[in-house]
């Protein structure tokens, strides 16, 4: 491995951590960290190794389904199921980019990143 391909290597889990570190602080900031990192995964460098790709797609997927849920839980905060739906999703979230950056520390793939768990 050549010091440049090195290099390049550590930026990008350099980025997929800031972007994992994103999604955690996508609970208490409401949702602001979490658009932040949508558009970091949606508009940054495309990944080039399968490590990178798969970490991708699955801060992808986790920052997506998100935000979806917390316009869905605060729409449904009306009838009274929202706070619900919000707690859920919010462990949902936390366990999930617990999960990712755990995973790429260990410099593993995620093995079904499209997957809900």
């Amino acid at each position: 491995m050549t010091e440049f391909s090195r290099r390049g290597a550590i930026v990008d889990r350099i980025g997929l951590s800031a972007t994992y570190a994103l999604i955690l602080l996508t609970v208490p900031t409401f949702g602001v960290a979490g658009v932040v990192g949508l558009a970091s995964v949606l508009w940054g460098a495309e990944q080039e190794d399968a490590l990178g790709r798969s970490h991708r797609e699955y801060q992808k997927r986790s920052l997506v389904i998100a935000l979806a849920s917390i316009v869905i839980g605060a729409i449904l905060t009306v009838i009274n199921i929202g706070v619900f739906v919000l707690f859920v999703m919010m462990v949902w979230t936390l366990v999930r980019g617990m999960r990712g950056l755990r995973a790429l520390q260990q410099g593993q793939v995620i093995a079904n990143p499209r997957g809900w768990l």
